[in-house]
């Protein structure tokens, strides 16, 4: 990505905070422009991604977000990884003309839900109808149907199940009309 575009995003970013304080809508709106123009590969219209959520912009077009999801607050998404770099140097293969970086995409499924404060590393793909759980670190293939907590992520239930449990226990709210 060339720095005119790198500035031209940065800005675009800082800009997109200032209409989450005047409206939601015209922030969901035009948080979903900025993303295609980054790059990142929408693959449906996600329902929320927090305004804070760290992409990875060394290759945005490595991330694909589906249709329904939530990214919530403080999440990082990576698709870079230079610890390759000091493996290299380890075993004095590095080159000392290049730097050397894993780069991998990230998948993230229809209808997910991705906590706050979460780490998705370069190469995970997470399934549709997932549920990433609070400060998780995610890395690999999350099958769909999962619910995923802790470091490193391991599932614990599936989607299906837990949600029925939440239904029969009567722990939910209904919220606001839905957005169309």
């Amino acid at each position: 990505m060339n720095k005119l575009k790198k500035i031209r995003l940065v800005l675009e970013k800082k800009l997109l905070g200032l209409k989450y304080v005047i409206s939601e809508k015209w922030y969901i709106r035009s948080s979903l422009k900025y993303l295609r123009h980054a790059g990142v590969n929408l693959t449906g219209k996600p329902k929320f991604i927090a305004r804070d959520v760290k992409f990875d912009m060394t290759d945005p077009s490595k991330i694909s977000i589906g249709e329904g999801s939530v990214i919530t607050s403080r999440v990082t998404i990576l698709c870079h990884d230079y610890s390759i770099e000091c493996g290299l140097v380890t075993i004095g293969e590095e080159d000392p003309e290049y730097e050397s970086v894993f780069l991998r995409e990230v998948t993230i499924g229809n209808n997910c839900f991705i906590g706050q404060g979460s780490f998705i590393k370069p190469g995970t793909v997470i399934g549709d109808n997932c549920i990433i759980g609070a400060a998780s670190v995610v890395g690999g293939v999350i099958p769909p149907d999962s619910v995923v907590i802790g470091n490193p992520a391991q599932v614990v239930a599936k989607t299906s199940e837990w949600a029925k449990k939440k239904v029969e226990a009567h722990q939910y709210l209904k919220g606001s009309k839905r957005r169309k």
